[in-house]
């Protein structure tokens, strides 16, 4: 059975949890062998995010309403449009190397929404997909909502980027924007179909035992200040190979 590391945080900023990815990434590329990792994580201060087919457009405020929010926006190398992460919404970033786990892209996906999937189940909540809309979707109310959005990269078949799983979100923040595009339906969270609001780390525990069956993997619990101590180690190490090589 494969491994994995996972990281747990109660809050960081989009920026710098984006650097990590991108240290892990530069590693794996060049060590297929390197160690896998789940960040799960809330971001603080809430931010927009723009993919590949994102437009500033698709904000439909202004400049000085961001700020008065306190809401950044940044384009990132994802695929999908503009959604939101902040507070009170569960964070999953995966750096996978998809060749060592024997999975497709197209599985690999599949996989996300499926652990999304079981994990709202474990609230009596039914998710669903969609085949013309990445993510998971209930039925609440009489309506179709979307709980949780989709928006990975994989290149050379290494992962980053992941899911946003709505639970004590401040969906206010997402009548600034079209979500993913997406004007026909609106975005839901956890606590407005359970009436109230739900402990993060309960969530979190849920969501990690559900990537563990979903993606057969063995995981490992590591904290963030040791990750750091480990990608500094790796980095160091490779930078004297590099350096080895030149004399």
């Amino acid at each position: 059975m494969s491994k994995c590391f996972v990281i747990e945080y109660d809050t960081i900023d989009y920026l710098s949890a984006l650097n990590i990815q991108n240290r892990i990434r530069n590693i794996k590329e060049e060590d297929r062998e390197y160690d896998n990792f789940l960040l799960l994580l809330q971001h603080e201060p809430p931010v927009f995010t723009l993919g590949k087919q994102g437009k500033r457009s698709e904000i439909l405020v202004s400049d000085e309403v961001l700020e008065k929010e306190g809401i950044e926006v940044l384009e990132i190398r994802r695929g999908g449009k503009v959604t939101y992460h902040g507070p009170g919404q569960l964070v999953a970033y995966f750096l996978l190397d998809l060749i060592q786990l024997k999975i497709t892209i197209p599985d690999f996906v599949h996989k996300m929404e499926e652990v999304v999937i079981q994990t709202i189940m474990e609230y009596n909540i039914e998710g669903f997909r969609r085949e013309e809309y990445p993510g998971v979707w209930i039925k609440h109310n009489g309506q179709i909502s979307k709980i949780a959005a989709v928006g990975a990269r994989a290149s050379k078949h290494i992962t980053s980027h992941g899911l946003a799983l709505n639970i004590n979100t401040n969906m206010s923040h997402f009548q600034m924007i079209i979500p993913c595009g997406i004007t026909d339906f609106k975005p839901i969270s956890l606590k407005e179909v359970l009436n109230r609001s739900v402990d993060m780390r309960e969530v979190y525990e849920k969501f990690k035992n559900n990537f563990t069956k979903v993606f057969n993997i063995e995981i490992k619990d590591l904290s963030p200040r040791d990750l750091l101590t480990k990608i500094e180690k790796k980095e160091k190490e490779r930078e004297k190979q590099k350096n080895n090589k030149e004399k």
